[in-house]
């Protein structure tokens, strides 16, 4: 089992590293650059490196005001956007499941705005939640209702369907945290709507998982509409509980 974290651990790194990449002025020229470029930049990276992934071409979209925008399309990158990346790249029969999240600066910019700022480390206090919750000896459906009352003591408001919020000033978060390893959504246990039969799974030392969120927090930059915050990264759950299993999404990446 060493030897399997082991490499779970690489494919996450690289993941990661390629991710982090594609969402820098290295790949990005602000007025210029394509979603699609992209998206397509990652896939030949994956090729140069041969790797696989479980996910097809790379998804990388635009969230806005009034939610996802646009996505791995001809839509050309500008400053205020907020853009996403999800996806892993596959190592020896492994595959990783992550987001990646960057804000390109306006110009006279010199940082991510304050609000969206906010929306971030909400949701990141939300994931250290859902971290704390998880342990192993109980199913997904279990883990599921355990992580959703930890949120709401912890003062976070808990969606009912995915996407669909309510009218308030609180955080709202909806969780999906799911099997990972064999392919991008794994047959082992799972607390995500999308594996409702893997709900029943017990989830034990040695299951990774991905811990993945969303977290919906209102902000003055986008006329207290909500600002779409998913963070998403993988870990091994031990006798200790989650462990992760490489550097986490800790902070908005900045295109200028």
């Amino acid at each position: 089992m060493a030897s399997e974290i082991a490499v779970f651990a690489e494919a996450g790194r690289l993941s990661k590293e390629i991710a982090e990449r594609a969402l820098s002025n290295e790949v990005i020229i602000p007025g210029k650059t394509a979603l699609e470029d992209v998206s397509w930049w990652i896939q030949d990276e994956l090729e140069r490196r041969r790797l696989v992934a479980s996910f097809g071409l790379p998804n990388v979209y635009i969230t806005g005001p009034g939610g996802i925008e646009a996505g791995s399309n001809k839509r050309i990158i500008r400053g205020g956007d907020l853009l996403m990346i999800d996806w892993g790249a596959g190592l020896m029969g492994y595959y990783p499941d992550m987001k990646r999240i960057a804000y390109v600066l306006k110009e006279g910019e010199k940082e991510v705005p304050a609000g969206i700022r906010a929306a971030f480390e909400k949701a990141a206090a939300a994931r250290d939640v859902v971290r704390k919750a998880i342990k192993p000896g109980r199913t997904g459906k279990e883990t599921l209702a355990f992580i959703n009352k930890s949120l709401e003591e912890a003062g976070f408001s808990v969606m009912k369907e995915f996407n669909k919020t309510s009218d308030t000033q609180k955080t709202q978060v909806f969780t999906c945290s799911h099997s990972v390893g064999d392919w991008g959504h794994g047959i082992r246990p799972s607390t995500a709507f999308f594996q409702v039969w893997q709900q029943d799974f017990k989830i034990l030392p040695t299951t990774f998982l991905s811990i993945e969120l969303f977290a919906y927090t209102p902000a003055s930059e986008w006329g207290g509409k909500n600002v779409r915050i998913p963070l998403e990264d993988d870990a091994v759950v031990t006798e200790r509980g989650v462990e992760w299993l490489y550097p986490l999404n800790n902070e908005i990446l900045v295109i200028r």
